[in-house]
C-alpha cells in the first residue's frame, strides 16, 4: 500500500510506482505558486488532495518530470505498463505532485530550491502573504545573495529536508553560531530547522484512491469519467481529455505526434493553435465528428480512428501551416484578437488546402474574401455541427475550388447580407483591421482599444441617426493610454492634443487610418463617414482581391 506521507508519495514518484496517465496535461504552475506551496508546508497547511487510481491492468503512462524548463515545449514520452505491475496513476493532483517532485527532488529552470533560513517572521505580514522566503537559485547564486545582503541566508531546502527532527534544534543552534546571529535571528534558524525536518514525515496531502480494493474494479470507462470531471485547482479537463485517452489505447503515440504538430505549425509564429486544433483537424479529414462528447460513446469509431488519423499528419500539418501563411500574408490577420470564436471557424479552410495542396492565385484570392466572410459573420463560431456539416457535404465533395458561393449563401440566409457595405458593418474589429491593411499600430493589436472619432454622445445630440454615429467609419483603433484622457473632445482637438506627455498624432497617424485634417473639422462629421467608409471599402476589396460591385453581385 502506498505510504501517504509527503515522502512516501515522492519516493513512489521516483521508483515509478506513482505515474502520471497518458491524458494528463503538461505542467504549468510557475514558480510563485511553488514559493506558496513551500510556505504552506512550512506553516502547517494542508496543502489539498490528490486522487489516484491503482490499477494492476496494461495502461499507458509518463514518468513525472523531475527537472522542470518553462523555457522549452514539453514533450513527452510514454511507456506501457505490464500486466499485473501494480501502478498508482494520478487523476487528479498532478500540478501539486510535479511541483513537489521538483521543489523537493529536481530543478526548476535548472535551479534548486532554496530557502530563506532567517524568514519566517509573520509580523507586519497579512495571512495572505508568504512569511517563508524561497527562491530557485542556483549555488553561486544562493553565495553571492548570502555575501552582499543583510539578514537573509539561503540554504538549499534539499540539504534542510535532510535535518533529523531529533536533532533539528542543535543543528539550527551550530548553524546560528556558525553565522554569529543574535538570540532574535537564531530563534527564526530554529524554527525553519524545526519545521523543515517534519514536512517529509507529514501528511499535508489528502490522499484519495480509486479502487485500492482490487476485488471491485471500476470500469475504464468510469475512470476516465472521473479523470474528465474532477479539477481542484489545476488545468480543467475536457471531453477531449478523454477522446485522447481512448485513442492513445491503441494509437500509443498520439501524445508526442500531437505535440510534435503543434510544435511544427506554431513555428509560422502568427496564432497559437492548440492540440485540440489539430485533433479537430484531423479528425475532419477522416470524415469524423469533431464533437468530442460525442466521439467518446462509440468506442468502437475511436478505435477504428486511432489507426486511421496517423495517415493525415503530415498533410494537415502542412495544412495548417500554409492557412497561417494566408492569414498573415493575405488575409492581413496578426492577432486572436480577430478570431474570437476561436479556430474552429478555420477549420473548414484547413481541410480544404488538405484537399488541395497546390493553391492557385484565384483560388488564395477566394480564400481571402471567404475567410473574412466567416469571421466577420461568426458563422461556424459555436456552431460546430454547422461547421461539420459545411465541410462534410460541401469541402470534401467539391472538386478543386472553394464552395464560396455555398459559403455565401449559407451568410445571407443566416444573416441577410445584401452587399459589402453591410458585411463590413458587422464586426468593427475586422473592418478597422481591413482600414489598417493588418493593424499594426504598437505591433500589439491585443492591447488596442476601439472608439468613436467623432464623439457619440454629441452627434446623437445633434439628432444624427444611431446607425450613422455607430458607422464603422466613425471608429479607430487608439492606445488605452490615449483612451483614458479622450473623453467627448471633438477629433480637430483631441487628434492635436491626446494627453499629458503624450504626443500629438501625426499626418502619417491619421493616413493609416484613412483619415486626413479635413475630415475632422468641425461639422463635417456625415461627409467624414460618407468618405471614409469608401476608403476602408476600398482597402477591403484591395486585401479581397474582388471589387465592391463584384463583391455586391456575390451578395445578392
Amino acid at each position: 500500500m502506498l505510504e501517504h506521507t509527503l515522502y512516501g508519495l515522492l519516493n513512489s514518484i521516483r521508483n515509478g510506482e506513482l505515474v502520471l496517465p497518458a491524458m494528463q496535461r503538461p505542467f504549468v504552475w510557475k514558480e510563485d505558486r511553488l514559493y506558496r506551496l513551500m510556505d504552506s508546508l512550512l506553516r502547517g497547511f494542508p496543502i489539498g488532495a490528490v486522487m489516484l487510481w491503482k490499477t494492476t491492468t496494461a495502461q499507458r503512462y509518463r514518468i513525472f518530470p523531475q527537472d522542470i524548463d518553462d523555457t522549452v515545449d514539453q514533450i513527452f514520452t510514454f511507456e506501457t505498463s505490464s500486466l499485473n505491475s501494480n501502478k498508482y496513476l494520478v487523476l487528479d493532483g498532478q500540478q501539486r505532485l510535479t511541483g513537489l517532485y521538483c521543489m523537493f527532488m529536481g530543478t526548476y529552470n535548472n535551479k534548486i530550491l532554496h530557502l530563506d533560513i532567517l524568514s519566517g517572521d509573520s509580523e507586519d505580514k497579512d495571512p495572505g502573504n508568504e512569511y517563508y522566503e524561497c527562491r530557485f537559485l542556483t549555488e553561486q547564486e544562493a553565495k553571492d545573495i548570502n555575501c552582499k545582503q543583510k539578514n537573509v541566508h539561503f540554504l538549499s531546502v534539499r540539504e534542510l529536508l535532510k535535518i533529523n527532527p531529533v536533532y533539528a534544534a542543535k543543528d539550527a543552534h551550530d548553524k546560528a553560531k556558525e553565522l554569529q546571529l543574535n538570540d532574535e535571528d537564531a530563534s527564526k534558524v530554529a524554527n525553519v530547522y524545526i519545521r523543515s525536518s517534519n514536512i517529509f514525515g507529514a501528511r499535508s496531502l489528502q490522499v484519495i484512491t480509486v479502487d485500492e480494493d482490487q476485488q471491485h474494479i471500476t470500469p475504464l470507462e468510469e475512470i476516465l469519467e472521473i479523470f474528465v470531471r474532477i479539477n481542484s485547482g489545476g488545468l480543467v479537463l475536457q471531453k477531449s481529455d478523454l477522446l485522447m485517452s481512448l485513442l492513445d489505447l491503441t494509437w500509443n503515440d498520439i501524445q508526442p505526434k500531437l505535440q510534435g504538430m503543434v510544435k511544427e505549425i506554431n513555428k509560422v509564429n502568427l496564432l497559437k493553435i492548440t492540440r485540440d486544433d489539430v485533433l479537430k483537424s484531423l479528425l475532419l479529414a477522416e470524415g469524423a465528428e469533431t464533437r468530442f462528447d460525442r466521439l467518446v460513446n462509440d468506442r468502437d469509431r475511436v478505435k477504428d480512428l486511432s489507426k486511421k488519423l496517423p495517415l493525415h499528419i503530415s498533410g494537415i500539418t502542412n495544412s495548417w501551416k500554409m492557412m497561417l501563411c494566408i492569414l498573415k500574408d493575405r488575409c492581413k490577420i496578426y492577432s486572436e484578437r480577430f478570431l474570437k470564436g476561436g479556430h474552429n471557424s478555420l477549420l473548414p479552410f484547413v481541410i480544404y488546402i488538405h484537399k488541395n495542396p497546390t493553391l492557385s492565385d484565384s483560388e488564395k484570392r477566394k480564400l481571402t474574401f471567404a475567410v473574412y466572410v466567416t469571421l466577420i459573420s461568426g458563422i461556424f463560431s459555436g456552431a460546430e455541427a454547422r461547421m461539420n456539416s459545411f465541410v462534410r457535404k460541401l469541402i470534401k465533395t467539391s472538386n478543386s475550388t472553394f464552395p464560396l458561393e455555398s459559403l455565401l449563401k449559407l451568410v445571407k440566409t443566416k444573416y441577410g447580407f445584401t452587399s459589402l457595405d453591410s458585411l463590413m458593418r458587422y464586426s468593427l474589429d475586422l473592418s478597422l483591421n481591413l482600414a489598417h491593411g493588418g493593424i499594426s499600430v504598437d505591433n500589439n493589436p491585443e492591447n488596442l482599444q476601439r472608439d468613436h472619432i467623432f464623439p457619440r454622445s454629441k452627434r446623437l445630440a445633434e439628432n444624427i441617426p444611431e446607425d450613422k454615429v455607430n458607422h464603422y467609419a466613425n471608429f479607430h483603433f487608439l492606445r488605452g493610454v490615449d483612451n483614458l484622457n479622450k473623453s467627448d473632445t471633438e477629433p480637430d482637438i483631441w487628434f492635436k492634443n491626446p494627453g499629458k506627455e503624450i504626443p500629438p498624432y501625426s499626418d502619417a497617424d491619421l493616413a493609416e487610418r484613412l483619415l486626413t485634417w479635413d475630415d475632422i473639422k468641425p461639422g463635417n462629421f456625415l461627409n467624414m463617414i460618407e468618405k471614409r467608409g469608401q476608403k476602408i471599402r476600398n482597402k477591403a476589396c484591395e486585401i479581397f482581391g474582388y471589387t465592391e460591385s463584384e463583391i455586391n453581385e456575390l451578395l445578392k
